[in-house]
């Protein structure tokens, strides 16, 4: 028997038949979208699309990464974003992947949605301490240790024993060690490209890279024991103990310098680049950005401890004096209003609609722009009130340190979150630090964009779930923002 041989024309519709009977797949979905903070035990959504190149309807299957998967959807039309949503019962990174099929197969996963699960709000999701090499039960007290976070959520902090620390959420972290332990007690702040500026007791700047390796340092003739300040060039300010305002450009080369009286505290920097310092002998300066001369001073008559801050849309600087008064100056140098906000003041932050929050007396004031108390806060725990910080829907967090504990059943500090309204919204125990703000402030929380906090309190330094991101105000926090610029925008 003979066969016939069919046509090629033919013979490619036969097999085009045949592959479309096998059908093909939908288009591998995207990477998931969704938050990379999630909380434990709440559900949590995650949303993607797939198209089918014939058209069809697709069904989406989630690949959660701690050992479940979704039941398979409904089918859909293509290219309409589909929602489902999951919990996790255990803490730590997970990777979020999804498939799609249609009616014959299903496509290979897609790209995965990398992200971090941690506590529900008010715990502690994680914590670093650093001890003396030499003395293993001998660790460094961080409650004057304020963070400083990066733009992929890395938290560096410093100790007073001579180390800068950093810790990422997935857990990797990286310590820079002085070999002789001399002291950080200022902040980091984090230029634009990663460098991390710190001053120490030695009379040195230090500029480490983003892994922690050095790129130079700069000895500027005292100790410098607080945070700089960065202004839009990249240059960073510091004032050294001696009181010599300094510039060190993003080169490593110094811009020059500005003697004061009484130093040993924060600069802030204003939008026309005016360098502010408010030193512990009570006077306020205001520098060229060259550093070349004062365009204003006025002495307040009163120490200074905390840095100041600034609302430019009000063209108003706040400083808060340990006498217990929260001084208000226009930009030029006009001395403003004067509000009492009680003995040993936190540094100024200012929320939305020019709400100033400042600790003194034990409390927490709100204090509306014209003066007018809005509320106070006063936490369980008497003690010593921190720098607040403000976020987007209103909360505010704070420390309050009781002091040296001498007795056992005595509380540890606490972290509080204070609802919109001045009333309690919770409070974290954290551990048992110094509470004496006469030289130094104390460590200021720093939230995060998922609205993770940061605080530095006993022996330890603190990252406790939040609700929000930081407020888009003025300065809601101390040194304006979470890498310490110090600048206004």
């Amino acid at each position: 028997m003979r066969f016939r041989r069919l046509p090629p024309a033919l013979l490619i519709a036969l097999a085009a038949l045949l592959v479309g009977a096998c059908g093909k797949p939908p288009l591998v979905p995207g990477q998931p979208k969704g938050p990379s903070q999630w909380l434990r035990d709440i559900a949590t959504a995650c949303t993607t699309f797939s198209t089918d190149p014939s058209g069809a309807q697709v069904s989406y299957q989630f690949d959660w990464g701690d050992g479940s998967k979704s039941a398979w959807s409904q089918f859909t039309d293509g290219g309409v974003s589909f929602a489902d949503t999951h919990s996790y019962t255990e803490l730590g990174p997970f990777d979020i992947k999804v498939r799609a099929k249609n009616s014959k197969k299903a496509s290979k996963l897609s790209e995965p949605l990398s992200i971090t699960v941690t506590p529900g709000e008010g715990n502690v999701s994680w914590s670093v301490a650093f001890t003396d090499p030499e003395d293993p039960e001998d660790s460094s007290d961080f409650s004057l240790c304020s963070f400083a976070l990066g733009a992929d959520n890395t938290a560096y902090v410093a100790c007073d024993y001579g180390a800068v620390i950093a810790r990422k959420q997935s857990g990797s972290s990286w310590k820079f060690v002085l070999p002789d332990f001399d002291a950080f007690t200022a902040a980091p702040v984090l230029a634009d490209d990663g460098a991390i500026f710190i001053g120490c007791s030695n009379d040195t700047i230090y500029v480490l890279n983003s892994d922690g390796t050095p790129r130079y340092r700069v000895n500027v003739g005292g100790a410098v024991y607080a945070t700089g300040a960065l202004g839009t060039d990249g240059t960073v300010y510091f004032q050294t103990e001696d009181s010599m305002v300094v510039g060190i450009k993003p080169d490593g080369s110094q811009l020059g310098s500005f003697v004061t009286d009484g130093g040993n505290s924060a600069p802030v920097i204003g939008v026309d680049g005016t360098v502010y310092v408010a030193n512990q002998d009570g006077t306020v300066y205001a520098l060229a950005p060259d550093l070349s001369v004062s365009k204003w001073t006025y002495n307040l008559g009163s120490p200074v401890i905390a840095p100041p801050a600034i609302d430019p849309s009000r063209n108003t600087l706040y400083v808060a004096t340990d006498a217990g008064q929260l001084q208000t100056f226009d930009l030029s140098g006009g001395a403003g209003q004067s509000f009492s906000v009680g003995a040993e003041p936190s540094g100024p932050v200012v929320g939305p609609d020019g709400i100033i929050y400042v600790g003194g007396g034990g409390r927490l004031s709100a204090i509306r722009p014209d003066g007018q108390r809005k509320w106070e806060f006063a936490p369980t725990m008497a003690g010593v009130v921190s720098t607040p910080a403000v976020t987007v829907d209103g909360y505010v967090y704070v420390l309050v340190v009781g002091g040296k504990k001498k007795l056992a059943l005595q509380t540890a500090d606490s972290l509080y979150a204070v609802n919109p309204d001045g009333t309690r919204r919770w409070a974290c125990g954290l551990g048992e630090g110094t509470s004496d703000p006469s030289s130094y402030p104390l460590s200021a929380p720093k939230v995060d964009a998922n609205g993770l906090i940061y605080v530095g309190d006993g022996y330890r330094g603190w990252c406790v779930v939040g609700v929000s991101a930081p407020a888009q105000s003025a300065w809601p926090m101390y040194q304006r923002d979470a890498a310490n610029s110090g600048r206004a925008r």
